[in-house]
């Protein structure tokens, strides 16, 4: 969430602006940081077993069900290409979020986006034919719809902000962007909501917990950003109560950071 998303009515509250600005600003601090932390276990965990060919090594991650997969040729080279365009997304999501880059580097922001929405875009196609083949084709729809569920709004989304950059109706395409980049970061955001309830809890969540936190990892975000653009265009009283909530998210946010690197690092990359 960062400054430009909607228009600036006359009568502003500066304090209103500079506390809901500094809420952001942090979210953004927070994101970012969570960001190269996932950055780094992908890249340690998947990059090196995925570019020599050693699938079967991805089963030393946990918290994976049907990465490799025997005789699956197709599938594991899905899940391959799936897991090093996720890197690639990573990198150039939170960069189109800089509004320093969007004025003052127009060009970068313009490549970069041509590059971040195709490749997320893909990385869900491959998502969604992974979760076809392999998890719905053994666990069912139902078990499954959250995470595919995920993968098509990226598709929706990810082309109306395309669709609205190609209008050069860059205010709406700012929108719909930020509303793309949430539900692209939908498993990151669920692994922050899982670890950070470890955490502040001292106990994993129920099955059913983790279904509905599933759920929650994109949609929760959305919402948020609903709010977040019609605060400021609200009264001062809606900024600041939107400030609150956005410094509780980033709070919950850091406490999945500190979660994830503890415990996944430790278990899955060994450190």
């Amino acid at each position: 969430m960062t400054e430009g998303v909607a228009t600036q009515p006359k009568g502003r509250a500066p304090f209103a602006d500079k506390v809901l600005n500094g809420a952001s600003t942090l979210w953004f601090v927070v994101m970012l940081a969570g960001q190269w932390v996932f950055l780094y276990y992908i890249a340690s965990f998947y990059g090196p077993s995925t570019l020599s060919g050693d699938f079967a090594a991805w089963d030393r991650n946990p918290f994976l069900s049907h990465g490799y997969v025997e005789g699956d040729s197709m599938g594991n080279l899905a899940f391959a290409g799936h897991v090093l365009m996720a890197a690639a997304i990573v990198c150039g999501g939170t960069l189109q979020l800089v509004p320093q880059i969007r004025e003052r580097a127009s060009w970068l922001h313009r490549w970069n986006g041509r590059v971040f929405i195709p490749v997320a875009m893909l990385v869900s196609i491959t998502g969604l034919w992974i979760d076809v083949t392999r998890e719905i084709a053994v666990e069912g729809l139902a078990s499954n719809f959250a995470i595919s569920f995920n993968g098509v709004l990226v598709l929706i989304l990810g082309s109306l902000a395309w669709r609205a950059a190609m209008a050069r109706n860059f205010v709406s395409h700012r929108r719909w962007a930020l509303r793309a980049f949430m539900v692209i970061n939908g498993v990151f955001f669920l692994r922050l909501m899982v670890f950070g309830y470890i955490v502040l809890a001292q106990a994993p969540p129920t099955d059913f917990l983790f279904d509905v936190l599933t759920y929650l990892s994109y949609l929760l975000p959305l919402a948020l950003v609903e709010l977040y653009i019609r605060a400021r265009e609200g009264p001062g009283l809606v900024r600041l109560a939107m400030a609150g909530v956005v410094f509780g998210v980033s709070a919950y946010m850091v406490a999945g950071i500190v979660g994830f690197s503890m415990i996944v690092v430790r278990t899955v990359l060994g450190a």
